[in-house]
């Protein structure tokens, strides 16, 4: 895996990603070439031809990351492959004509963008399906040996076969709570503790993780030394689950983490930047979202009567209550049907938070705001949770995308997610999460 503004990406998926850009780029360059009736030096030159390619370039770029095709590289069905690269060109045509109402010197002419975007859904298909097939089983994936086997050494390794676009592949384990041979998952006991040496030398790993199943066994230092000092990467099972699945592990958190270490601790010079760009994003939002609010309130009074605002009562930063505003929907009976069922699919139930954001009381991203009992009680149960007041709230966050839309979250995991964003938050983090947000709003995960 790759770690790109404190994400973690898919080795398959850059991969894929730098090869589609060859692909489109080459595939408009040569439709223009063909088509071209006059020496191309003028067209790709004076006539802005090579910008013009790069930018239909990334309007199919993005057409195939708001269809999900980076999410998911493996090719399930050829008959969905194909409809989704047929709205990836639509999308990038839509993008195209909105080009022309901003500067027509960016858009590349009808002429190339058709037939070019025609090459594009035949080579994308056949390229997809080569890649798929073979191309992810011919690069060598990373090769991972666990030192021990506790519960979420077996969690990260269930989590490896069941995504193998992460470009890795589990060589075994060396533990002494099985004999050798013992099938744990897709691979096996290799052998006890005192072998990993030897273990190590016959199966060259890429990587180490440490992760003994009872905290009664010493951690074998000497020898793991020895393997750091011979090239191999060494990690603690804690940290490298965290980098696996984009959460901290409860279980592994500790005091000091938020004494000692920086990772935790807000920055006042990036508060400042952070609340002046989320009121003067929100201002723009308001003003331009004020007569959809209008009508989606209207509608909602209409087809419901009573109260139009709900308001609950929430912790910002610091713990400091604050009014929490949104459009009330009925129940979830009468939610999935009519005026309720708009509102709510293209959330637009949401747009008063953009008052809280102008108050200064939340930003676009963060945790979801919790009311003060429901804080008070989970304090009591679990550790840190008030930590999470560190920053504030958000509209949406990192654990909002990462747990599935309108179904219970679990507590616990979605604390986990919101402890990796407190730990990695990032200008480039808010970003990805903003644009995942977009997307999921625009066209929904099925």
């Amino acid at each position: 895996m790759i770690r790109t503004i404190r994400v973690f990406v898919p080795v398959g998926a850059v991969a894929l990603l730098l090869s589609e850009i060859l692909l489109i780029a080459s595939s408009f360059l040569i439709v223009t070439l063909l088509l071209l009736r006059v020496d191309p030096a003028v067209f790709l030159l004076d006539n802005d031809g090579l910008l013009r390619i790069g930018v239909a370039t990334a309007s199919m770029l993005f057409g195939l990351y708001f269809e999900d095709l980076y999410s998911h590289i493996y090719v399930k069905s050829r008959v969905l492959l194909l409809q989704q690269l047929c709205l990836t060109a639509g999308i990038a045509l839509v993008l195209q004509g909105l080009l022309s109402y901003v500067n027509d010197n960016f858009r590349l002419p009808l002429w190339v963008m058709i037939p070019g975007s025609a090459l594009i859904i035949v080579a994308l298909f056949a390229w997809r399906i080569v890649y798929s097939a073979l191309v992810l089983r011919m690069v060598g994936a990373q090769r991972i040996l666990f030192v021990g086997a506790n519960p979420l050494i077996q969690a990260m390794a269930g989590h490896i076969d069941e995504h193998p676009e992460l470009g890795m592949r589990v060589l075994g384990y060396v533990d002494d709570g099985a004999a050798p041979g013992s099938p744990q998952g897709s691979a096996k006991v290799l052998g006890p503790l005192d072998s990993r040496r030897d273990i190590a030398a016959e199966v060259l790993p890429d990587r180490v993780v440490v992760g003994l199943a009872e905290r009664r066994q010493r951690m074998p230092i000497q020898d793991l030394l020895q393997l750091r000092f011979l090239g191999l990467p060494i990690e603690e099972a804690a940290a490298a689950y965290e980098q696996l699945c984009g959460r901290v592990l409860l279980s592994e958190l500790h005091p000091s983490q938020f004494l000692l270490s920086t990772a935790f601790r807000p920055r006042p010079d990036w508060q400042v930047y952070e609340t002046l760009a989320n009121w003067f994003i929100a201002l723009i939002l308001a003003v331009l979202s004020a007569p959809l609010l209008l009508l989606a309130a209207a509608l909602l009074k209409l087809a419901n009567g009573g109260p139009v605002l709900s308001r609950s009562r929430c912790l910002g930063l610091a713990g400091r209550p604050f009014t929490l505003y949104r459009l009330r929907l009925p129940g979830d009976g009468a939610r999935s049907r009519g005026v309720a069922r708009m509102v709510h699919r293209w959330k637009l139930d949401a747009l008063p938070e953009l008052w809280n954001i102008l108050r200064g009381e939340m930003n676009f991203v963060g945790p979801r705001p919790d009311r003060p009992e429901f804080v008070h009680a989970l304090t009591e149960l679990i550790p840190f949770y008030r930590q999470r007041c560190y920053v504030k709230p958000g509209l949406t966050g990192w654990a909002q995308i990462n747990l599935p839309p309108d179904q219970p979250a679990e507590t616990l995991r979605q604390l986990e997610y919101d402890f990796y964003y407190l730990k990695n938050r990032s200008r480039g983090l808010d970003t990805y999460i903003v644009l995942h947000t977009l997307k999921e709003l625009l066209i929904p995960s099925t």
